[in-house]
């Protein structure tokens, strides 16, 4: 399967791929099938399919299954971050079209033990520095649909939280973009793309960096201090907003 994220990365949208017997078709045409197929069930054996296509133009792919076994699968990513890492509405965030340096930390610290998930340091523990560089690398480039919450957040609270991402809320709210660039299209490691998370995702972590303010003292600039500054009307509308602006 690493071989697979590779490969599929070094494709562009100029690229073609033949199978056996088969017409050609593009990366970009490809993914677009996937993403309009919507199960995961499909999602899932179409990447398989696929993967098998780009395994095929080498003749030097490997056919040794405990090699490809411990390579990082998309497939399992995709499980719970949805098709091709947009996140889902039950608050798994939105992996795709984030810096990929971000993702690969992330994955680190994951692994290393000082970020906090179960179900991801179980993930991370299982993959090597180079592992995490090419999933990160692949989901960087993805571009699905944001994920459509039911129902879809009241227009005056994306109005408030817009308001609340750009320009804050007098001295005491600092702006999201102010630190997470225009748009929240993210800067860099240490700031992650926000724009595009599914808002449940967003409440989810903001109430995170607040117990975290209470539980020991803050440093200014940090994270946890702005959450710190929020309030649970806030939280939803900057939620609200995030989640249907595109990354």
């Amino acid at each position: 399967m690493l071989q697979f994220i590779k490969r599929f990365n070094s494709c562009n949208s100029n690229d073609r791929f033949h199978g056996k017997g088969a017409k050609s078709v593009t990366a970009d045409s490809y993914l677009r099938h996937l993403v309009s197929r919507g199960a995961q069930a499909g999602l899932i054996a179409s990447l398989g399919a696929f993967a098998s296509m780009c395994f095929a133009q080498s003749n030097g792919a490997t056919t040794d299954a405990s090699a490809s076994a411990k390579g990082p699968s998309i497939t399992t990513c995709v499980a719970c971050h949805g098709a091709l890492g947009a996140g889902s509405e039950a608050g798994v965030p939105r992996l795709a079209g984030n810096n990929p340096d971000y993702l690969a930390h992330a994955l680190s610290m994951f692994k290393a033990g000082t970020r906090a998930s179960a179900p991801m340091q179980a993930v991370a523990q299982t993959l090597s520095n180079s592992d995490m560089h090419a999933l990160a690398v692949f989901f960087s480039n993805q571009h699905p649909p944001l994920v459509q919450a039911s129902p879809p957040p009241l227009p005056t609270l994306v109005m408030a939280g817009k308001q609340l991402a750009e320009t804050g809320a007098g001295r005491s709210v600092q702006a999201c973009f102010s630190c997470h660039a225009a748009g929240g299209k993210g800067n860099g490691v240490r700031f992650p793309s926000i724009a595009g998370e599914p808002a449940a995702f967003t409440i989810a972590r903001l109430h995170e960096f607040q117990a975290r303010a209470k539980a020991a003292p803050v440093k200014p600039g940090t994270m946890t201090a702005v959450a710190a500054t929020l309030d649970d009307t806030q939280i939803e509308q900057v939620a609200a907003y995030l989640s249907v602006t595109e990354r």
